[in-house]
């Protein structure tokens, strides 16, 4: 079963002078009323999933059979880190009386993607994935899993991240994206689904083990990348872009060569490999980020592999989206 792309939506804090305004204002994105007590991780995943959706955070959600069949699946790494840091230094310094009720639910790392899956009235599941730095493009996984299993019809699958302060702080590294993927041949209800941007032509989730030297261990590297050269939609030029953080880098430059050398196997070339590897500045948002960016009719197909410093690979493979929208 073919999963398209069918809306993308993306807020990510980019370097700036000291000085400047904040980058992200709430009420342009959210309204005037209703996000005073979400914390800033749960407004920039609002922000995106409805941006995806083509809906505004005030819009009525779904209800009914479009809101029985419609998921929110997300990734994030840091979401609450500041929150949990902050409760800590009030019940240390003041005790629980310095804790307003109406911040407590923002204590849960499930808060982000709950609210999200609230305000859209997505009522087939809402699902938070955690791990480091893959749990943005793991949320693609899921959802492509639920819809070829016939979980739902449309998903959004999100991240949301803002980093502590020992991360760099300052908001740089704050984000969210969102895409919709839908499944091909179902009616798609009054979910807000555009028309088909790219086809997601395959999803993969492996641990690299290392060997006992401690490099990636040889013959799983050769066997992973086979795999993920096998998401490629066809042989030809093919996009590819490894994302990790800094500390993994030397494993990412590992996987972009078995995964040139998988793919030449095959008959395709990779488009310009040399800037294939990507520093994951926006922690667990960054692989989707990147796939908001690859999801453009014409971009041509793509491999986007997010690469965690512990060796967990999460591969997604695009295309152009070619043939009947739904039925």
């Amino acid at each position: 079963m073919s999963v398209l792309i069918t809306g993308v939506g993306a807020v990510a804090e980019q370097p700036r002078p000291d000085g400047e305004a904040p980058w992200f204002d709430p009420a342009a994105h959210l309204g005037r009323r209703g996000w005073k007590y979400l914390t800033p991780a749960t407004r920039y995943l609002l922000a995106a999933g409805n941006e995806a959706l083509g809906r505004r955070h005030d819009d009525p959600p779904l209800t009914g059979a479009a809101a029985e069949r419609f998921g929110v699946v997300t990734g994030t790494q840091y979401a609450i880190t500041r929150v949990h840091r902050r409760m800590d230094a009030v019940l240390t310094a003041e005790g629980v009386r310095g804790i307003s009720p109406a911040e407590v639910p923002g204590f849960s790392m499930n808060t982000p993607g709950s609210q999200l899956a609230i305000s859209t009235g997505a009522r087939a599941f809402s699902v938070t994935l955690t791990n480091p730095v893959t749990a943005g493009l793991e949320a693609v996984h899921f959802a492509v899993t639920a819809l070829r299993t016939g979980r739902a019809d449309v998903v959004v699958a999100a991240a949301a991240d803002q980093a502590p302060e020992d991360h760099g702080g300052g908001g740089e590294y704050d984000a969210a994206a969102a895409v919709v993927l839908s499944a091909r041949g179902r009616t798609p209800g009054s979910a807000g689904v555009g028309r088909p941007l790219a086809e997601v032509t395959g999803v993969l989730s492996r641990f690299l083990p290392p060997a006992p030297a401690g490099d990636p261990d040889a013959a799983a590297l050769e066997r992973h990348a086979a795999r993920i050269a096998a998401l490629a939609p066809a042989s030809g030029a093919v996009g590819l872009l490894v994302v990790a953080p800094p500390a993994a880098v030397p494993l990412a430059l590992a996987v972009r060569d078995a995964v040139v050398k998988a793919l030449a196997a095959t008959g395709s070339a990779v488009r310009d490999p040399a800037e294939a590897v990507r520093e994951a500045r926006h922690c667990a948002v960054s692989g989707l980020l990147e796939l908001v960016a690859l999801a453009r009719p014409g971009a041509g197909p793509a491999l986007l592999i997010s690469v965690s410093e512990s060796g967990h690979l999460t591969a997604t493979g695009i295309g152009d989206a070619v043939g009947p929208e739904f039925t």
